[in-house]
């Protein structure tokens, strides 16, 4: 065994305060990440699905919103009512388009 260990610096300048300092920008991703959905949030969405229950299904932010009383392919404004885990509940407030799907 050998009477000295070979220590690795500790001194790193990406967990430094040099880092904070920097003219580089920081790409670690912290920056990016999108502010989570809360209740009263007013959000534009185009539903593309429907559950079993009829209510339209739209993706936003990799989390899915569920809008009552919509149709598939049309874009609504919504106001964001209830946030579940990754589930979020919305009511219409304005119709931006109207389907171009004619159901029989």
């Amino acid at each position: 065994m050998a009477r000295h260990r070979r220590r690795k610096h500790t001194w790193n300048p990406y967990t430094s305060e040099i880092k904070r300092l920097s003219i580089y920008p920081d790409m670690s991703g912290r920056e990016r990440e999108e502010k989570p959905l809360k209740p009263g949030d007013v959000i534009e969405v185009i539903v593309n699905n429907m559950d079993d229950r009829g209510r339209g299904m739209a993706g936003y932010r990799g989390m899915r919103v569920i809008v009552f009383n919509s149709s598939v392919g049309s874009k609504y404004r919504v106001r964001i009512v209830r946030v579940s885990g990754n589930t979020a509940y919305a009511e219409i407030l304005e119709t931006l388009s109207e389907s171009a799907i004619e159901y029989k």
